[in-house]
């Protein structure tokens, strides 16, 4: 099925640390087996929108945060500026840096949300969508507009947890320390299935992140109080800020889904589970996240959400509608963080702010050896209904590599 693949180490070697702006980049070599060339610039974006932002946001690095809050410049400072020292499981002590593409995505949001104040994406596209912007703006739906959404294409491996982390704290910040914030002190974090939840109870379990990193600036750790819930454990209630971890699942609201819930069931991760049975046991979640008047949702693997009508969505739509019609408040944004953003017809998601693709992790040495199969015939898709016939070519080159 497949030729070997020789991997060459030093063409693969880090152009720049990870913590860096990028300032060089590999392009395809002249000709069939030779090399990739380096060359001068960061990789440009093909998404207009992160392209253009990426001037705009040095430009404001640049300025020294010129516009933001206090609250958002002294932690941008702590974060970016200062130095940091943690140790390994080894007791060796390291520096540590968060990289480049975390600190120019928590960049993004700040700019967007606090010193431009842009909390729509009719506004985004207008503001940087290039040559053809406001006609584009034009074709942003009210669904759409309904709340902020942000999106963030970050390559597998580079840190979505980390961004994740960083907006939830200078959120809760941003309440506590400025008088006119809209920002938020409650979170929902949302995984796509068991697996990934799995993965994120490992940071934020116990809130271990925010004691691991330094993300909370030590004369502020007095000021910190966030509760973690996980999605079997809602019962109860915080008095400071809270940070609910679950599987999408547990938010499907019971009612609107209600005559189809007795024929749906998912099997994604172990036995068949009856739908009508998780939205049950998510009840009790849901009555608790929409008792607050601002929350802030982070979805991870965010591919997920591409369809406007998928259970995924209606899911956010019901916590929105539902907070305010209790609280008289809102989902204050909805981050979504994917490393392939796109719908089933491969179009990149329209909101999509920040864009860390693959070669850049590549270049920046924080993905070490990708590697890509060659296949010995041509990779076309067969005339089958059934996928594993469909694609059975791609399948196996995968699994020859």
């Amino acid at each position: 099925m497949t030729e070997d693949v020789v991997v060459n180490p030093t063409a693969l070697e880090p152009l720049f640390a990870p913590w860096e702006e990028p300032i060089k980049h590999r392009v395809r070599a002249d000709k069939p087996g030779q090399s990739a060339k380096v060359v001068n610039g960061r990789r440009p974006s093909q998404i207009t929108i992160a392209q253009n932002l990426r001037g705009a946001v040095r430009e404001w690095r640049e300025g020294f945060y010129g516009g933001a809050s206090d609250t958002s410049m002294y932690l941008l400072n702590h974060w970016f500026n200062r130095s940091h020292r943690k140790t390994t499981d080894g007791e060796d002590e390291f520096e540590f840096h968060y990289y480049f593409c975390q600190r120019e995505a928590i960049e993004t949001l700040i700019y967007l949300k606090e010193v431009r104040g842009i909390n729509c994406l009719s506004q985004i596209v207008a503001d940087f969508g290039g040559a053809s912007a406001e006609l584009a703006a034009l074709g942003i739906t009210e669904e759409e507009d309904m709340w902020s959404r942000y999106a963030f294409k970050v390559a597998t491996g580079a840190g979505k947890t980390k961004i994740m982390s960083l907006a939830i704290v200078w959120s809760y910040f941003h309440v506590l320390r400025e008088s006119d914030s809209a920002m938020a002190k409650h979170f929902v974090v949302i995984a796509p299935n068991l697996t990934v939840y799995e993965r994120l109870k490992e940071d934020f379990g116990n809130g271990k992140i925010f004691d691991d990193d330094p993300l909370i600036p030590s004369e502020w750790r007095g000021d910190w109080n966030m509760s973690v819930v996980l999605q079997d454990e809602a019962s109860g209630a915080s008095t400071g800020g809270t940070l609910y971890l679950t599987n999408i699942h547990r938010l499907y609201d019971k009612q609107k889904r209600k005559k189809k819930k007795d024929a749906e069931t998912y099997d994604w991760m172990g036995p068949t589970v009856s739908k009508a049975k998780a939205l049950d046991t998510g009840a009790a979640l849901r009555d608790r996240v929409t008792s607050h008047n601002r929350v802030m949702v982070l979805n991870d693997e965010a591919h997920h959400v591409w369809d406007p009508d998928s259970a995924w969505n209606e899911a956010i739509n019901f916590l929105h509608e539902t907070i305010k019609s209790r609280t008289g408040g809102e989902l204050i944004a909805q981050l979504d963080f994917s490393a392939t953003p796109k719908d089933d017809k491969g179009q990149l998601f329209k909101h999509i702010v920040c864009d860390t693709p693959l070669g850049e992790a590549v270049d920046a040495g924080i993905v070490k050896t990708p590697i890509i199969g060659r296949a010995d015939k041509k990779l076309q898709e067969q005339p089958d209904d059934n996928a594993a016939y469909k694609f059975e070519r791609h399948l196996g080159l995968g699994y020859e590599r």
